[in-house]
C-alpha cells in the first residue's frame, strides 16, 4: 500500500482532491488498512487553518444510506413486523395505490393505468433523475423535478413507470422505507438505527445519525462539501474531471427533515466500516445468519436483470455501481448491487461481490468470496468524478492485490 499513500498524498498535494478517507479490512488478518488524506473542508481560505480528514469525519453518505436502511428494514422482517413479499396497504397506503403513468393526453394531463403487479418494498419506484416522463409529471405537480422538500411525499409521490417486478430503476424505495420502519415498529427511523445498528456494533450516537441538528458535536467535525466545478452530477459536465476545487454551502447541513432511508443518513467511513465488517464477518450483531444472506442473494427477476444491466449501459455517468465495467453482468440483492461475474479474475471485485455508492464519491463494497470489504470516501460531487474513481479504484485494486500476497 506504499504506492497507494503516495498516489493520495500526491493527489492532494497538486490540487486533484481535497481529501480521502480510504478503509479496507479481509477476515484473514492480511488487510487492516485505514489512511485519512487531505483536509475535510476548504472553507478556510488560509490552507494553514484548514481541519484534516480523518477516519472518523463525519459526512452525508447520500445513498450509501440505503444499505443501512436496507438492514433496518430485513431486521423488521426478522421480528415479524413487515413482509418482504407482502402487500403495502396496511404500512405504506399512500404508495401501495400508485398507478402506472404511460404518457400524456393532448390537454396535457397524465394518462394512468393500474399496475399488474403489487408495489412492493423493493420494487416499483423510480428516481425522476433519468426519467422525462416523471419530470414532465412532476411540472404537473407545479413541484420541482428534483427532490428539495422536507417530506417523502411531496418528493416520491408520484406515480410508477413500469409493472413492479418486471424492470430495475434507481428509485426511492427505501427513502419511503423509513416511514414503513416507523409504522411497522413504533419506532422513528433515527430511533429504529440507534436501537438496531448503532449501539450493537459501539458506534457513538455523534457519528451516525439522521438527526444532525440534534448532534452539535458532529457538526462541529463534519466534513464540508467540496465540487470540483458547479455541477452535482459529472453527466453534466463538458469537460469532466475538471474545475477547480471549491467549498459549496448545503441546505441540508442546516436543517432536519423527514428521515429519508434512501439518503439521508450523516455517518463517518470509520462508522460505516463497522456496519461493513458485521455484515462479512457474519457476526450476528445486526442480522441473523439466515436473514444476512438476503443481502446476497438476487432479488431480480431474469427480466429485470436485464432491465438493470440496460440501465447500467443507458446511463453510464448515473450509475451507483462505478467503478464495475458496465459489460460486467448485474443483480441486485435486498442489500446493493451484486456483480454475476468476476471484475478480474480473483485480483478484484468477484462474483457474488455486494456494493452500492453515494453520491460525494463514497463507495463501499463487501466480497464473500475474497472475504473482504472496503470503502473509500471522497466526499466531494459531481458524482461519478473521473478522478476520484481512477484513484478509488487504485486503492481496491491494491487491497485485493494485498490478499494475494
Amino acid at each position: 500500500m506504499e504506492e497507494i499513500d503516495k498516489t493520495f498524498r500526491e493527489a492532494v498535494a497538486d490540487g486533484r482532491i481535497h481529501g480521502a478517507v480510504l478503509i479496507a479490512k479481509d477476515l484473514t488478518g492480511k488487510v487492516d488498512f485505514s489512511r485519512s488524506y487531505g483536509v475535510r473542508s476548504l472553507r478556510e481560505e488560509d490552507p494553514e487553518k484548514r481541519p484534516p480528514m480523518v477516519a472518523d469525519t463525519p459526512m452525508r453518505v447520500a445513498s450509501c444510506s440505503k444499505f443501512l436502511t436496507s438492514i433496518m428494514v430485513l431486521k423488521c422482517v426478522e421480528m415479524g413486523l413487515a413482509n418482504l413479499n407482502g402487500g403495502l396497504e396496511k404500512l405504506l397506503p399512500e404508495v401501495a395505490g400508485l398507478k402506472v403513468l404511460t404518457g400524456f393526453d393532448d390537454a396535457g394531463n397524465p394518462i394512468e393505468r393500474e399496475p399488474k403487479s403489487p408495489v412492493l418494498l423493493n420494487s416499483g419506484l423510480c428516481y425522476t433523475l433519468t426519467f422525462p416522463l416523471l419530470q414532465q409529471y412532476r411540472k404537473w405537480q407545479g413541484l420541482e423535478i428534483e427532490q428539495g422538500y422536507d417530506n417523502l411525499d411531496q418528493n416520491f409521490k408520484y406515480p410508477l413507470l413500469f409493472d413492479p417486478g418486471t424492470k430495475w430503476a434507481y428509485g426511492p424505495s427505501l427513502d419511503w422505507c423509513s416511514r414503513v420502519i416507523k409504522r411497522a415498529s413504533g419506532l422513528s427511523a433515527e430511533e429504529f438505527l440507534q436501537e438496531h445498528i448503532v449501539e450493537p456494533l459501539g458506534i457513538d450516537s455523534d457519528n451516525m445519525t439522521f438527526e444532525l441538528q440534534k448532534h452539535p458535536n458532529m457538526q462541529a467535525r463534519r466534513g464540508d462539501m467540496t465540487f470540483r466545478g458547479g455541477h452535482t452530477f459529472t453527466a453534466e459536465s463538458s469537460s469532466p474531471g475538471t474545475g477547480v476545487l471549491q467549498y459549496r454551502d448545503e441546505e441540508y447541513w442546516h436543517e432536519d427533515i423527514e428521515p429519508h432511508g434512501g439518503q439521508g443518513i450523516y455517518t463517518s467511513p470509520e462508522s460505516y466500516a463497522k456496519v461493513l465488517w458485521s455484515i462479512l464477518s457474519n457476526d450476528g450483531k445486526l442480522l441473523k445468519p439466515e436473514t444476512r444472506e438476503l443481502l446476497f442473494k438476487r432479488a431480480l427477476t431474469l427480466e429485470a436483470e436485464k432491465s438493470f444491466d440496460e440501465y447500467c449501459e443507458q446511463f453510464k455517468a448515473f450509475v451507483p455501481g462505478v467503478p464495475v465495467p458496465a459489460e460486467i453482468k448485474h443483480s441486485h440483492s435486498l442489500g446493493g448491487m451484486l456483480t454475476l461475474e468476476d471484475c478480474d479474475g480473483d485480483r478484484w471485485r468477484q462474483e457474488g461481490n455486494l456494493s452500492w455508492s453515494g453520491l460525494p464519491n463514497i463507495m463501499w463494497n463487501i466480497d464473500k468470496r475474497a472475504g473482504m470489504c472496503t470503502i473509500w470516501a471522497f466526499h466531494m460531487k459531481p458524482w461519478g468524478d473521473p478522478i476520484c474513481i481512477e484513484l478509488g479504484t487504485k486503492f481496491e485494486k491494491a487491497a485485493f492485490m494485498m490478499l494475494k500476497q
